[in-house]
């Protein structure tokens, strides 16, 4: 039996997907989460196989992005589901060793599949991230000039920015 824990904020959302896998022969949702404060306690509670993560809230985002029911339940493999993303967003949620990414607007027979090869060891990228991220081809910028957007972006002053380049 598939032993599943689906974490995200809305709990109409959370409980069509309970519904989903649940219709499923050898899969089990044992618990549901909304990404505050108990996840780790409730993941460690039911020991699931795979960990179904609502990225698109800001709460499961940080779940996945602490990595907090990764690090407790190493055995546990972590199903990422956001409904859009841009080639740089999926190899970010991919670096947290997500063993798979999937989208929240994809036939449900696909998280059912996603699922599946996650518990056979096998990682899963929906296809549809996986051609757009092929199609967008190499990121023109350097990585220092990315940092820089990050930087400015995220609110740092310029002098701040300057001041950590490593420019000869």
């Amino acid at each position: 039996m598939i032993r599943v824990l689906l974490i995200g904020n809305t709990r109409l959302v959370r409980g069509a997907f309970a519904a989903l896998l649940s219709r499923e022969d050898g899969i089990e949702v044992v618990a549901e989460a909304d990404g505050n404060g108990d996840v780790v306690a409730r993941a460690v509670a039911c020991r699931p196989d795979v960990a179904v993560i609502d990225v698109d809230s800001r709460e499961g985002e940080e779940v996945a992005v602490r990595g907090e029911p990764r690090a407790r339940l190493p055995e546990c493999r972590m199903l990422l589901m956001m409904a859009s993303t841009t080639p740089e967003r999926l190899r970010r949620m991919l670096d947290l060793r997500a063993a798979g990414v999937i989208s929240t607007n994809a036939p449900p027979d696909r998280l059912v599949h996603g699922v599946r090869k996650l518990v056979r060891g096998q990682r899963f990228v929906d296809p549809g991230f996986a051609l757009a991220a092929l199609d967008a081809g190499a990121n023109p910028l350097t990585r220092r000039e990315v940092e820089v957007l990050r930087l400015t972006a995220g609110g740092t002053p310029t002098r701040e920015i300057a001041e950590g380049c490593a420019c000869p």
